[in-house]
């Protein structure tokens, strides 16, 4: 990989710790990791401030970016001596109800753990209280550091820090969404080489952890009421894309069942459909036919187990009758 233009002159590493970080994050340097360490466990966000401005304008976001991944990651050793890699990992959850009492740690950790997203070796481990995902986009990349170092120190201190910070939760009630974090661990080979990432997943690959997710979000919901939807997400940036997004829509999801239906019902002359249903995780499978039998139409959606009820109610409004796949006619 080609170095970044330093666009100075002499010697790139003297001057002030901002000068340094600046210069260092510039040459790809990988000095540059160890300095913005020293930097973030210190507590000198005003030093990052001052590299970032020490910066041309177009290198400001991938700066940033840089600082922000690495605020959540720390490498330290394990209680077997293994070079462990820990960082911080954020769900978001929709809760309906007081947020009083704290979230079912043990359960949505055994949950993860239960499903095929995490390799051998890594773990999460779930902080038992809710945090407000508004209060956390205010959270500097030195205060996520210190969440991270107090979580490794103990629960009790991380709680409470988040607590000084300001970025638990109310306890009202009525639906939102709201954030959980977790230290999440992987073993890191001696001499192994950094994974080459491929943006674009196969189709299966994306079908297997959709449905994994469905899965996993289906077990935290059955362990806490409360809890109408739950969705690993990654960084501290990923959760706050994610809630600004507002990808959790329900209405908008059952639109394309409906005008699935409606292309099918311009199709028979009487306007009666008889459907017939398969649900898998994360997936029904949706196949129509007429009044006399003649099949119309098939189709899959993505349906999460939250969201069937719904969805069978859709069809049950705009069909005759609803069956699963080799059932009983009428029963749904």
């Amino acid at each position: 990989m080609a170095k970044r233009d330093d666009g100075q002159g002499g010697d790139r590493f003297q001057g002030t710790l901002a000068d340094r970080l600046a210069r260092l994050w510039r040459a790809e340097d990988p000095r540059f990791d160890e300095l913005l360490d020293e930097v973030l466990d210190g507590g000198r966000q005003a030093v990052i401030e001052a590299a970032l401005g020490k910066l041309r304008e177009g290198e400001h976001m991938p700066f940033m970016d840089d600082v922000e991944t690495l605020a959540e990651i720390v490498e330290r050793t394990g209680e077997d001596g293994e070079r462990l890699s820990t960082s911080l990992y954020w769900f978001v959850a929709e809760v309906d109800g007081d947020a009083h009492t704290p979230p079912p740690a043990a359960q949505i950790e055994e949950a993860f753990a239960s499903v095929d997203l995490l390799k051998p070796g890594e773990q999460v481990r779930l902080l038992p209280v809710w945090l407000d995902p508004e209060q956390l986009s205010y959270l500097e990349a030195t205060d996520r550091r210190a969440l991270l170092r107090r979580m490794l120190a103990s629960f009790d201190a991380a709680v409470r820090f988040a607590a000084d910070q300001e970025v638990t939760a109310e306890t009202d009630e009525g639906p939102r969404l709201l954030a959980l974090v977790g230290l999440f661990d992987e073993v890191v080979e001696d001499g192994a080489e950094d994974e080459d990432w491929d943006d674009e997943e196969s189709s299966e690959e994306v079908e297997r952890i959709g449905a994994a997710v469905d899965t996993f979000s289906a077990s935290v919901t059955r362990a806490d009421s409360r809890i109408v939807r739950c969705r690993p997400v990654g960084g501290l940036t990923d959760l706050l894309e994610f809630v600004a997004e507002e990808p959790w829509d329900e209405a908008a999801d059952l639109e394309d069942l409906e005008r699935f239906i409606d292309v099918a019902l311009a199709e028979v002359s009487d306007g009666l459909l008889d459907a017939e249903v398969r649900w898998t995780p994360g997936a029904l499978e949706v196949g129509l036919s007429g009044s006399d039998g003649r099949w119309v139409d098939s189709a899959t959606f993505e349906v999460p187990e939250t969201q069937l009820p719904a969805a069978i109610d859709t069809l049950k409004r705009l069909c005759r009758s609803v069956r699963p796949a080799n059932g009983p006619s009428g029963t749904a």
